[in-house]
């Protein structure tokens, strides 16, 4: 797997980097959250435009690489080629960019979870599609984008009045798969449906975050590569919810 472009061979922030996450946000949603963001001064121009992306970048490159303690305005400003002077031109504090931060990753997961929820794109799609599609979904924007995940976790855990509008997004993309799933109720084979089906998210919730930090890794009985822990877990879900065949 190649390794996420957060900077290039010379250790400049590339503010360009392409994965699925952050692609959405450079096609012009980015542009709509810096606008509307409080936590940037406000100055028209895309050049500005571009700092602000550069110096978010540096951020979420130092936060992976030191953790948010260790990260100082001085070390923002290196990283991303400009003076300690141009980044509070920018940012009122340290604080203040990493709101921005999260408030950009947020907002670009938000996205994502809308746009993978949309019923039009599963038309025809089994209650296993539906699990498949979410575990895929969730283990290829965490792979192809550690850095923005671990930052975003980090500023997380040091600022808790952020923990509960994290958890409501995650939230709502369960609620939005449990929506999906129940369209397809007659597949469901157990009394309570709805019970089961929110029963077998919240379980696989917690194996994919389980899968997903690196931290757990060494603690697996068993080794086993993405395919084989989706297959295995597609079985679990076919027994939870005892699926029947469709249509």
């Amino acid at each position: 797997m190649a390794k996420p472009r957060i900077v290039d061979e010379d250790g400049k922030v590339d503010v360009f980097g392409r994965h699925p996450v952050k692609y959405a946000l450079w096609r012009g949603l980015v542009i709509k959250i810096l606008r509307q963001n409080k936590h940037f001064r406000a100055m028209p121009g895309f050049e500005f435009f571009l700092q602000d992306v550069q110096f978010i970048r540096a951020t979420e490159a130092l936060i992976f690489e030191n953790g948010t303690e260790a990260t100082s305005i001085a070390d923002i400003a290196a990283k991303a080629g400009f003076s300690v002077g141009a980044v509070y031109h920018h940012f009122k504090d340290k604080k203040a960019l990493f709101l921005a931060l999260f408030d950009l990753m947020t907002d670009a997961y938000e996205a994502l979870n809308a746009k993978a929820s949309d019923p039009e794109i599963w038309r025809g799609a089994t209650v296993l599609d539906l699990f498949r599609g979410y575990m895929e979904i969730t283990l290829n924007a965490a792979r192809e984008d550690p850095a923005a995940k671990a930052a975003v976790s980090a500023v997380v855990a040091d600022y808790p009045e952020l923990a509960a509008h994290y958890a409501e997004i995650q939230g709502n993309s369960r609620r939005a798969l449990l929506k999906l799933v129940l369209a397809r109720r007659e597949e469901i084979g157990v009394a309570d449906a709805e019970e089961a089906a929110a029963f077998a998210i919240d379980q696989i919730s917690a194996m994919l975050r389980s899968r997903i930090d690196p931290a757990q890794r060494p603690a697996a009985l068993q080794p086993i590569d993405d395919e084989t822990f989706m297959r295995n877990a597609l079985r679990m879900i076919a027994a939870c919810l005892d699926l029947q065949p469709a249509g």
